[in-house]
């Protein structure tokens, strides 16, 4: 079975927590992946990563255009 992570802070991570659920496929009804279980804690890893990238890294020196382009 597939097993999937979350990308946070340039890296794949799984959940903090260490949890998994199942995905059953809808035709089938047969498990085909596992997706980490987040919760508070992994948010809140996620908003301080997205905090640190807007804040010191190169996106802290780039227009709303130029990130989007």
């Amino acid at each position: 079975m597939r097993q999937y992570q979350m990308f946070m802070d340039g890296g794949y991570v799984g959940a903090a927590s260490g949890h998994y659920f199942s995905s059953d496929n809808p035709y089938t009804g047969e498990p085909w992946a596992e997706i980490p279980r987040g919760d508070e804690q992994d948010v809140d890893l996620a908003v301080q990563a997205a905090h640190r990238a807007l804040t010191t890294g190169p996106w802290a020196e780039m227009t709303a255009t130029e990130r989007g382009a």
